[in-house]
């Protein structure tokens, strides 16, 4: 049975880490460059300058939205809310400040539990909703109401046959970005296999979002396969995405994950190296894992460094962040 989790980043989709964003909606070339290359301190700075120059500008609200969301540090995620709402109130016909809304909102309710889920739902329903009347072409915008139907309940407006019926609704305009969809619903239900194949077929084209999905997604099924102690199919899933884009860091961290469960963390600590250079390397937790690989080893000293930086940068997932300052905690 599929467990309804508060409500989800973008992301697209669950998984051990946030999907990466993508500016497909980002009009500006070099703003969507220093997005795709994790530069997200120089893409916030520049951001944040528009706005004090043109309070409230859709597009600057959008990549600072992007910036921090791809930090996930919550006190700056709680402060970009009242900018984006203003951004809406300016410019009540910008699908990307509703869009944006949404995403900031889901953050705040995963981070809160079921209850601030709860609370926040139908404001995080109405944002991606409103984004897709108004930019109905903008997969970011349907990719986010998918993921609340897929997250939530029914009671709180999500729902499976809603999922399925927004992919039906996307067919004729959007057939690629229909098997995808499908593909999410197939993951939402359980039914690996049947997403795995959708997901191998899809197209994307020129549509940044659509292939970074699409790449999310595969990760999230190798994930699956090693959560399922299947590090063969793992292994063989992540090798396929390493083909298909070497320049993304989720395949090759996996590849790592792999031979860290298969008690070879030397080979390990190699693969997390090399994703240290991949783009979307900033959302993974490159230094948690790393430390418990040499901690197998024997090295405390890099161990206790990995850990306190990961520690310190705020922006883990809850379980392994608690579980690094125990670790801490024993190494003295």
């Amino acid at each position: 049975m599929r467990l309804h989790r508060p409500f989800l980043l973008i992301a697209l989709v669950a998984l051990t880490t946030t999907l990466p964003v993508r500016a497909q909606s980002l009009r500006d070339p070099a703003w969507e460059a220093l997005l795709e290359n994790d530069r997200h301190a120089e893409l916030e700075n520049q951001a944040r300058q528009r706005l004090k120059a043109e309070p409230g500008d859709p597009q600057a609200t959008l990549a600072l939205g992007f910036a921090v969301l791809a930090e996930a540090r919550p006190a700056t995620v709680d402060a970009t809310v009242p900018l984006v709402e203003a951004c809406i109130a300016r410019h009540p016909e910008a699908a990307e400040c509703h869009y944006m809304l949404g995403n900031l909102l889901g953050v705040q309710a995963l981070r809160g539990g079921m209850l601030k889920g709860m609370s926040l739902a139908g404001r995080i329903r109405e944002s991606f909703q409103k984004a897709v009347d108004l930019g109905p072409d903008v997969f970011n915008h349907r990719i986010g109401l998918m993921q609340f139907y897929l997250a939530a309940p029914g009671i709180a407006g999500g729902g499976v046959d809603k999922a399925r019926e927004l992919a039906r609704a996307t067919e004729a305009r959007q057939p690629e970005q229909a098997r995808c969809l499908r593909a999410l619903v197939e993951i939402g239900e359980e039914h690996y296999a049947e997403a795995e194949k959708l997901l191998w077929a899809v197209q994307p084209g020129n549509d940044n979002a659509l292939r970074s999905t699409v790449y999310a997604s595969l990760a999230q099924l190798g994930a699956q396969k090693l959560n399922a102690k299947q590090p063969a199919q793992a292994q063989s899933l992540f090798e396929r995405l390493v083909q298909a884009d070497p320049s993304r860091a989720f395949a090759v961290y996996g590849l790592g994950r792999v031979k860290a469960e298969t008690g070879a963390p030397q080979e390990a600590i190699r693969y997390y190296a090399q994703a240290r250079a991949l783009r979307g390397q900033a959302g993974l937790p490159i230094d948690y894992r790393e430390a418990l690989a040499w901690l197998l080893l024997g090295d405390t000293a890099k161990a206790r460094a990995l850990l306190q930086r990961f520690v310190a940068a705020g922006r883990g997932h809850p379980k392994n962040v608690e579980d690094a300052k125990e670790r801490l905690a024993k190494l003295g």
